[in-house]
């Protein structure tokens, strides 16, 4: 008499769970039932019809689980064998794991009862289903093994996407990072000077300014795509596309950001009144006909004792205000740098 059948729909990169799943099933149940793995090198043999190995097993299964995580639910294949075993109307019970949980998985799997591979109450669950439909007693759900594999896998599984998803806020970020590191050389060097410096490599920390050199500011930039622009009004620009881009991140659900790197592009988020409480002063005075204006802050700059000493001159506060903005920007831009090289290095 042949035995029972349980199906485990999976992906290919998961196939080390779903064997571990496999065993420990089979061994609870002392083999009474089969648990058909495609990956498993004893569900499709040498010279097997790989697809219509499947295709059987999927027929003659009574139980389908789908192993569901944030990288599976994206792949096809995973739909369509839980819509096959929702067409034979037998029970298909999603089990999650790395971060994806039941109540985030996509239509139509989420019409299913699912649980979490880590739990022992949800693994109990599934075993008295399967004890149900092959009419015994459920065994013990119990293996600290298995919970230790399923623990280490999620491990590995978590560091890859979390790799993978800050490449992705890396590259989506680079260009108004550079901007911002651009502005903060540019604003307190002379655009030679400034003009020499690699982005790419130079490292924003080691960089050494003070209040007197902030008056570059007035500097014409370099930059092609901002020509006939004052390296503060770049500045300016750089921080509020930052934050445009960085928004667009924290709001994207399908996403890993590893803790620090979301609380620094937090920080980042609800810093833009650092720009703008200096931006219309500064810009106001630097759109005057009369350059003397000008030419009178930048005095005022270059002469100014330090530390810079608010007065109850608003001018001389609002370049104040310049400088902390460019100190808080330096320190902001190396904990992110020194956060993306370790994750994206390891």
């Amino acid at each position: 008499m042949d035995k029972p059948t349980i199906f485990i729909s999976h992906i290919t990169e998961e196939k080390e769970i779903s064997i571990a799943l496999k065993e420990f099933i089979e061994k609870k149940f002392l083999k009474t039932i089969d648990v058909f793995v495609s990956s498993h090198e004893e569900s499709i043999k040498l010279g097997d019809d790989w697809l219509n190995n499947i295709k059987k097993s999927m027929k003659d299964c009574k139980l389908t689980i789908v192993i569901c995580s944030p990288i599976s639910i994206s792949r096809p294949w995973i739909n369509f064998e839980a819509g096959a075993g929702w067409v034979k109307d037998i029970p298909v019970i999603p089990f999650c794991h790395s971060g994806l949980t039941p109540g985030k998985l996509p239509v139509p799997i989420n019409s299913f009862q699912g649980g979490q591979l880590n739990n022992q109450s949800d693994l109990k669950k599934l075993f008295s289903r399967i004890a149900e439909i092959i009419n015994i007693t459920a065994p013990d759900a119990d293996d600290k093994d298995f919970f230790n594999a399923v623990t280490t896998f999620e491990t590995q599984i978590k560091s890859g996407l979390l790799a993978k998803d800050t490449t992705f806020i890396y590259n989506l970020l680079y260009r108004q990072i550079e901007l911002l590191k651009y502005s903060i050389y540019s604003s307190t060097l002379e655009l030679e000077a400034a003009n020499k410096i690699d982005l790419q490599t130079s490292l924003i920390a080691d960089h050494k300014f003070t209040f007197n050199d902030t008056y570059n500011m007035y500097n014409i930039s370099l930059l092609m795509i901002y020509s006939h622009k004052k390296v503060f009004q770049v500045y300016n620009d750089s921080v509020h596309q930052l934050v445009d881009n960085i928004k667009f991140v924290l709001t994207y659900n399908n996403i890993n950001i590893a803790p620090k790197i979301r609380e620094l592009l937090n920080t980042m988020l609800f810093s833009i009144v650092k720009v703008d409480d200096w931006f219309d002063q500064v810009n106001l005075m630097d759109k005057q006909t009369d350059n003397s204006f000008r030419e009178m802050s930048i005095k005022m700059i270059k002469e100014e004792p330090l530390p810079p000493t608010r007065k109850a001159s608003n001018l001389i506060n609002s370049f104040i205000d310049y400088y902390e903005s460019l100190l808080f920007y330096q320190a902001w831009l190396s904990e992110y740098e020194t956060e993306m090289n370790s994750i994206l290095k390891n």
